[in-house]
């Protein structure tokens, strides 16, 4: 038969309120306590209920990473995979557990959203709107909204520089003597969306050359998409001589559809990409991109969720990790 919390009682002398706080918040008992009671869990092999102690100290350990249901998978996903293995080490460090699901199965039959699984606090990767994140504060679950950005009160957003990036990407372009830049923009969350087109219209308008309609196309962040999308940008006399792709999925898609067209690239087409994924260095040419400290954005986040749940009170911020342009062989 299993040994209890009496029996471990009864071994070390102590009461059974002194050891189930030893386990549920060590912080509060002495050092020497502390040893003689988990010695004697240890001579009984005692291992405290998880349920048990989640009760007592009124926490689970438990963070929910919540992705959006287009991006999910997120081991597949070249983005947000190195971010969720951020994430997972920062928990892990901390002594929290990680699930992972996405938006589609928060949502109840009645549309409102309710967390399944006991989760002291949760991670919004990608596009999510301000009813999934105000329902959950009506649980009051702890929120952090990540490669998002909402303004409301009190909720942290952990993004990367959207439009600063966009900059430097159209920029590049720019000065390589480009002026028909088609862009290829990712139907992504309004804030990443916006940021990046906003990048590309202004740095156009800067240079003196007015964006047009007939240069920019709006595709799901697929290859299949952003091929039929490339082709179209491609064709005919006055076709585009650079394409500016919202991520590099899309950038990916963009060269094939070029090379599928008979085109070199740079010479003919040049392509830039955004996020600086691992299958930016796995096509040939290898892919000018935007590098985004993706590290930082999962740390940065499971850090400040974390803070929250153990007390710390919600600040309405937005912290921006750095952007740079890593050129390769496609410009």
């Amino acid at each position: 038969m299993a040994a209890t919390i009496l029996d471990v009682s009864k071994l070390c002398g102590y009461s059974k309120a002194t050891v189930s706080r030893a386990f549920a918040s060590p912080e509060k008992v002495k050092e020497k306590t502390r040893e003689k009671i988990y010695q004697a869990a240890q001579t009984l092999n005692y291992t405290p209920d998880a349920i048990a102690r989640a009760m007592v100290r009124g926490r689970t350990d438990n963070i929910g990473f919540i992705i959006y249901e287009k991006q999910y998978p997120v081991v597949l996903n070249p983005f947000y995979s190195p971010i969720f293995e951020s994430v997972l080490q920062t928990c892990t460090r901390r002594g929290y557990s990680l699930f992972i699901s996405s938006d589609r199965e928060l949502r109840l039959p009645n549309g409102q959203t309710c967390v399944k699984k006991q989760l002291d606090g949760v991670i919004l990767a990608g596009h999510s709107d301000e009813r999934i994140v105000n329902d959950l504060r009506r649980q009051n679950m702890p929120v952090v909204l990540l490669n998002n950005r909402l303004d409301m009160e009190g909720l942290l957003c952990v993004t990367t520089d959207q439009y600063g990036g966009g900059m430097l990407a159209m920029e590049h372009l720019l000065e390589r003597g480009h002026r028909k830049i088609g862009l290829l923009a990712g139907e992504f969350s309004p804030h990443v969306y916006n940021s990046r087109y906003k990048a590309y219209c202004d740095a156009l308008t800067k240079a003196g050359c007015l964006p047009e309609d007939r240069y920019i196309r709006r595709v799901e962040p697929v290859t299949e998409h952003a091929i039929e999308a490339a082709m179209e940008l491609l064709n005919g006399k006055d076709r585009v001589t650079a394409i500016f792709a919202t991520n590099d999925t899309i950038a990916i898609g963009a060269m094939k559809a070029a090379i599928r067209m008979g085109l070199r690239i740079p010479q003919d087409i040049a392509v830039v990409g955004y996020d600086d994924s691992e299958n930016s260095r796995m096509i040939e040419p290898e892919l000018t991109t935007v590098r985004v400290d993706k590290a930082s954005m999962g740390r940065i986040a499971a850090e400040r969720l974390i803070s929250q749940i153990e007390g710390e009170e919600p600040c309405r911020d937005t912290i921006q990790t750095s952007v740079e342009l890593v050129i390769r062989g496609s410009t």
